[in-house]
């Protein structure tokens, strides 16, 4: 069984679609009386391989990867591909013995296999949102958690298949908070020698995102 297409036009979001989402959020947030530190909208922080290859932010160098298929997912743009990709060359995460399947099936399949999978972000696990989320359609959509505001109160993450730019590659800052793309479901927690909070087995360093020996100790 191999897992099937959750990306390209399916994940894909039109610039029209996303200002009349974001004009409606805007609409209905100023109807409420809200906090002064309330996010009303989730926040487009780079759009495209360009856009976000500079600064704060990064590709990950995915533009030089997305046609090669990684842990088994569709190439191209394709989240499940891209957070795969992400997992495995910038984390050193070893593949999954089984097939993680479409987007909305990762959290499931991740937990069944053992892997920690909870509602608590951290840098380097893999945002999950639910087949049938708000603007998620049928297949749902993965993410990669890139960085954790206070308390939780929002999360960085980088993704393939849902921004506005046409290689569909972008950064966004999501509140839990309305917003066009909502909170996420579930995040897997992968293990990794680069992955924040993992400890490299005894005897090696690590190299980037690979393991060498380290010698001496």
């Amino acid at each position: 069984m191999t897992a099937r297409l959750e990306g390209g036009v399916a994940c894909l979001r039109a610039t029209s679609l996303r200002i009349a989402a974001v004009l409606a959020l805007t609409f209905t947030a100023s109807l409420l009386v809200m906090s002064a530190g309330a996010r009303a909208d989730g926040l487009e922080l780079c759009a495209g391989y360009s856009g976000c290859s500079s600064g704060a932010f990064t590709t990950n160098g995915y533009q030089n990867a997305a046609g090669q298929s990684w842990w088994r997912m569709y190439a191209g743009i394709n989240c499940t591909n891209y957070a795969a990709y992400v997992e495995s060359q910038v984390y050193g995460v070893p593949e999954p013995a089984l097939l993680l399947g479409n987007a909305y099936q990762w959290a499931a399949n991740a937990a069944s296999a053992g892997i920690p999978v909870n509602q608590t972000p951290t840098v380097g696990s893999v945002a999950v949102w639910a087949a049938g989320a708000p603007g998620m359609g049928g297949f749902g959509h993965v993410a990669v958690v890139e960085a954790v505001g206070p308390g939780a109160s929002y999360i960085d993450v980088s993704q393939s298949g849902m921004g506005t730019a046409a290689d569909g590659f972008e950064w966004e800052q999501i509140s839990r908070g309305p917003a066009w793309e909502p909170w996420p479901s579930d995040f897997i927690h992968f293990q990794g020698p680069a992955v924040p909070g993992t400890m490299p087995p005894p005897g090696q360093r690590v190299g980037g995102a690979q393991l060498t020996a380290a010698g001496g100790y």
